[in-house]
């Protein structure tokens, strides 16, 4: 009996002797994707920069990019030094975009015009694309912000009281931060998260985020301007609904890519804080047909599950989780930050 308990405990620990140097190597290339995806990262200035080609959303406003001061967390604007612009500079319609002698270009009219910048270093020339359905420019740099948490903590565990809360709460605290973390890239984004008091619902602003460290209040605050919807755009919260106990509000993330399939079906890709202790990105499908965005958080009997796996020949990227997080979750709705 001894004898073949040795032996037993011998083939496990050989066992586990020989799968450390594979895990070992599967996290070294895991980091090393890590380390690539974070390297490659641009913020929307370095993008129009690299391409000559720009967006803005009707009535938006933007640096041009080769005069971009970087994206500045909204809590330190006040402070920053901008730097003074020399330079001339030209749009080629003015009814679609024009620009200060500041450099910053605004949306006027959905249509197509060329900003040219002749600076000490030559000229510069962007096609700027301006349309209501452009992304604001602080919803690209939110996006930006929420990719840039993600590679640069690498699915690393972290402890409760972590950077985010330490930001929001000012002292130790240890609870879910899962809305904490959505309010951290806002701010960090230049986006100034309000408390769900203090927004104007008669006038809300083209982009809005709320400083509401519950995702109950979250939702309350998208639901009082009308803009907890059902169908997702990038920059957008969504918010899941737990089907095991009809809780309406368990967790929130950030979307940060929609792929229109048809026929009212989403792949949706995400980046989330608190996920298992964790910043995640997950892609799913999402069927737009079984909406729970109007059903409120008083009917606890007709939410439907909406969410499944998408096709294996769409997970392609090996930092995305495309399996499901738990089988029992379904999307209750998208907090509309930007219309």
């Amino acid at each position: 009996m001894k004898l073949c308990f040795f032996k037993r405990a011998a083939a496990f620990f050989l066992a586990v002797a020989l799968l450390l140097p594979g895990a070992s190597m599967a996290d070294e290339r895991l980091d090393a994707l890590f380390d690539q995806a974070l390297a490659g990262l641009q913020t929307p200035a370095q993008q129009g920069e690299a391409t000559g080609a720009y967006t803005l959303h009707t009535g938006d406003s933007a640096y041009a990019p080769c005069v971009n001061p970087g994206i500045i967390p909204y809590d330190e604007q006040a402070s920053f030094p901008y730097p003074e612009i020399s330079g001339v500079f030209s749009s080629s319609d003015e009814s679609v975009v024009t620009i200060s002698q500041d450099g910053i270009m605004t949306g006027v009219a959905p249509g197509q015009a060329t900003v040219t910048c002749t600076l000490a270093d030559g000229e510069h020339r962007y096609t700027v694309t301006v349309g209501d359905d452009q992304l604001p420019e602080t919803i690209k740099n939110y996006l930006y912000v929420l990719n840039r948490e993600f590679y640069s903590v690498r699915r690393a565990r972290l402890p409760k009281y972590n950077q985010y809360a330490k930001w929001y709460y000012g002292r130790k605290k240890e609870v879910g931060w899962c809305s904490v973390f959505t309010i951290y890239c806002a701010n960090a984004s230049g986006n100034l998260p309000l408390g769900e008091k203090e927004v104007d619902t008669a006038q809300p602003p083209m982009v809005q985020f709320f400083r509401e460290g519950q995702v109950g209040n979250q939702y309350d605050g998208f639901w009082s301007l009308g803009r907890f919807v059902d169908i997702p755009k990038p920059g957008y919260l969504v918010i899941y609904a737990d089907m095991s106990n009809a809780y309406r509000t368990v967790h929130i993330g950030s979307v940060t890519d929609v792929k229109d399939l048809g026929d009212g079906l989403y792949a949706v890709t995400t980046v989330e804080g608190n996920m298992s202790n964790t910043v995640k990105s997950y892609c799913y499908l999402y069927d737009s047909n079984k909406a729970n965005n109007l059903i409120g958080t008083e009917d606890r009997n007709r939410l439907q599950y909406n969410m499944a796996q998408v096709p294996e020949e769409m997970q392609t990227d090996p930092l995305v989780q495309y399996t499901l997080h738990t089988d029992h979750w379904s999307v209750f709705g998208f907090g509309q930050t930007w219309e």
